[in-house]
């Protein structure tokens, strides 16, 4: 199933069954996905050997044809999607050159089920003016499995559930900054995850596998509920201030967390002469509040100098985060400071990761920390 909406990074690893370009896409087709999908298949069509066939035929087939819909709609933003077909679904993965709308967000996580539903709606008038007899077996499940993972998946994906695109683009649609949609969304997914798995349950008794399914994003949503509970201060919206008696760099450090850039340079340039500053915190302030190329000239040039200091790291790392430059920040947490950068951080990237949608991206960022966490 087209299980994982548009993300921002590469499918990395496996082995490749076929990689090549579809479009103008690059397509990577991995054997993990027709394994899956061919037990998948065998629980689906016991003692049928055409219909596993066919269904191992069809799926890679509708599941391109549902991540193209996501890539088409990304390329529009300048980004250069690729799309990855591995375990349970595919990934259409972009990184955009500039942040983009809400609008477009949306329209890159519908598009998928778009297509899905284009083909179904088709194929279900095709069977009723032109192909109202079917006699080939190999015909007869390639019209059933074609409207099943078009249609039947397509609604499934529109599920207001996170990851599915029905889920990103709930959380677009929520009021609030990126931290506090996500905490809303999250919790409509535990409600509509369980709601959903007790109607599979009751009316589908044979769709177990789905009520795992179904169960499982509630789990996952519940978890980042809980994460975001213990990142409260993260969220912009109607946080308090620094406490009183912090020394300045401490102040713009506590900004930085919550999403206050404008906040903490107004702070940094209203301090009185001669108050020191960390050249990397000024940096770091400068990177987020429109002077990209001095801050990161200062960020690097005090990386350099101090090679060993984890409050480099910490500063870098929380830059790179808030930034969303995901690419910059896996390559300092896979150099020589990536050990150094405290367990916090990497868990308030993970946390801003997924609060802008970018599922793969906390779930490379939680491999990557997990060996020095």
């Amino acid at each position: 199933m087209s299980l994982s909406g548009p993300t921002s990074g590469p499918v990395e690893g496996g082995r490749a069954l076929f990689k090549g370009r579809i479009l103008g896409f690059p397509v990577h087709l991995d054997w993990s996905f027709i394994i899956i999908m061919a037990v998948l298949g065998y629980m689906s069509t016991p003692g049928s050997m055409v219909g596993l066939a066919v269904w191992i035929l069809i799926t890679p087939v509708m599941v391109l044809a549902h991540e193209l819909g996501h890539a088409l709609v990304a390329r529009t933003t300048g980004a250069k999607p690729e799309i990855a077909l591995a375990g349970f679904g595919g990934v259409t993965s972009f990184t955009p050159p500039h942040e983009i709308s809400r609008a477009r967000s949306i329209a890159i996580s519908l598009a998928g089920p778009a297509v899905g539903l284009a083909i179904g709606i088709t194929l279900m008038f095709l069977e009723a003016t032109v192909w109202t007899e079917v006699t080939s077996e190999w015909g007869w499940y390639a019209l059933r499995f074609g409207i099943f993972t078009s249609l039947g998946w397509s609604v499934l994906n529109l599920l207001p559930i996170l990851p599915l695109d029905g889920g990103q683009a709930m959380r677009e649609f929520l009021p609030g900054d990126p931290i506090t949609r996500l905490r809303r969304a999250a919790m409509v997914s535990i409600v509509v995850s369980v709601l959903a798995a007790l109607a599979v349950y009751q009316l589908l008794s044979g769709q177990i596998f789905l009520v795992i399914f179904l169960l499982f994003f509630a789990v996952n949503n519940f978890l980042t509920v809980r994460d975001l509970s213990r990142n409260r201060s993260v969220s912009s919206d109607g946080q308090p201030g620094p406490a009183p008696g912090q020394s300045p760099e401490t102040m713009i450090v506590d900004m930085l967390w919550r999403n206050q850039a404008e906040r903490a340079r107004q702070v940094m340039h209203s301090l009185p002469e001669g108050v020191p500053i960390d050249l990397a915190l000024h940096g770091a302030v400068l990177s987020l509040t429109g002077d990209a190329p001095q801050g990161h000239a200062l960020l690097e040039q005090e990386t350099q100098r101090r090679p060993g200091d984890p409050n480099i790291a910490a500063i870098l790392a929380l830059t790179q985060a808030l930034e969303h430059d995901w690419d910059a920040l896996i390559h300092t947490m896979q150099g020589p400071l990536g050990p150094l950068i405290p367990p916090p951080v990497l868990d308030r990237a993970v946390v801003e990761a997924r609060a802008t949608g970018r599922e793969d991206v906390a779930g490379r960022l939680t491999f990557l920390r997990t060996p020095t966490s």
